[in-house]
């Protein structure tokens, strides 16, 4: 119950009270602190909501420009996007939690579809890095465009290795939506929250 529906309640009893039997004041008063408590309890969920709200714009203000200040700079985020150019090798990241008998990187393109299958040989933990020549696994160089990449490293019993995604380039460009703020790298885009380290280009 809001403060003003309180007090007219309050009012509506006092107007149709019995005349010969009056609400004593004991009770009046204590009506009265019912209503000087809901007043402030309804002022402190105000306050909160507002400071809630001002501590949201706070924050979306300091990533905003966070993002901006990362246009130019070099970032490792976690994904497992690739952007193919036109020409040029495309790098493909990924960190390993143990050392692996054999490391295989499958590539996909827009559809879902295997284009390239990359096998290594033995690796040990940490990041590493690869160049994809952007041909598929005939040779033939494929299209422009965005490519996804899979991780699958195994030890040499066979049991399979941890191995992560990552992605790397230089931010070009923020845009800032309803799926919040975006870096991107030509084609890619990862979320603020993804980064994972930072270096000048």
């Amino acid at each position: 119950m809001g403060k003003d529906d309180f007090l007219k309640l309050l009012v509506t009893q006092l107007s149709n009270q019995d005349p010969l039997n009056p609400m004593d004041g004991q009770q009046f008063a204590a009506q009265l602190a019912q209503f000087s408590s809901v007043e402030q309890l309804l002022n402190i969920n105000e306050s909160m909501a507002a400071q809630a709200e001002l501590t949201g714009l706070l924050s979306q203000s300091m990533s905003n420009s966070i993002a901006t200040g990362l246009i130019g700079k070099q970032i490792v985020s976690s994904g497992n996007q690739i952007g193919l150019s036109d020409s040029g090798a495309t790098p493909v990241g990924f960190k390993l939690d143990a050392a692996a008998d054999g490391v295989t990187i499958t590539i996909k393109d827009a559809a879902d579809k295997v284009v390239r299958t990359i096998k290594l040989g033995s690796m040990n933990s940490g990041m590493h890095e690869i160049s994809w020549d952007g041909k598929n696994d005939d040779g033939a160089r494929l299209p422009e465009g965005v490519y996804a990449f899979e991780i699958q490293g195994n030890d040499a019993d066979g049991n399979s290795v941890t191995a992560s995604p990552i992605m790397k380039g230089t931010v070009d460009r923020v845009s800032f939506g309803a799926e919040g703020v975006l870096l991107w790298m030509g084609g890619v885009s990862v979320s603020l929250a993804a980064v994972q380290s930072v270096q000048s280009s």
